[in-house]
């Protein structure tokens, strides 16, 4: 069962280091990029696997009130769906009622660990990672 992560373009980085060390500890990674039809795609259940669906938030993300309230009423989101704050942007009200965990100032073993637990653990003994990215206000 893939991960999807979904993050704004600016994430990108974000995105690869979490897909990298997913892929590592043996999951299936895909990434989607957010456009103005992203809530719509992540709701329609384009993506028919029952795995976690990690939205990265940053003060960067353009999702809408609209947008929030689609993916937070998705009944194929239920039990899926986690949010993850890259920086010190709150969760959008309407995602207040899911998991929402930060990732904003761990170091990079913290930062592994809470992805990992949220992406549902290792699935392969050895794990390579390839330090976090960079953010401005580290």
């Amino acid at each position: 069962m893939p991960v999807l992560v979904s993050h704004s373009p600016a994430d990108e980085p974000w995105a690869q280091w979490i897909a990298t060390s997913l892929r590592a500890a043996g999951h299936e990674v895909r990434l989607d990029p957010v456009d103005a039809a992203f809530a719509d795609r992540l709701t329609e259940g384009r993506f028919s696997s029952t795995g976690p669906v990690l939205v990265l938030l940053s003060a960067e993300h353009r999702g809408t009130p609209a947008d929030w309230a689609l993916l937070a009423g998705a009944s194929t989101l239920v039990g899926r769906l986690v949010a993850l704050r890259l920086d010190i942007c709150e969760a959008p009200r309407a995602l207040r009622a899911i998991p929402c965990r930060s990732l904003h100032g761990l170091d990079e073993e913290d930062a592994l660990e809470l992805v990992l637990t949220v992406a549902g653990g290792i699935r392969r003994e050895k794990l390579r990672t390839r330090g976090l990215p960079t953010t401005s206000g580290w």
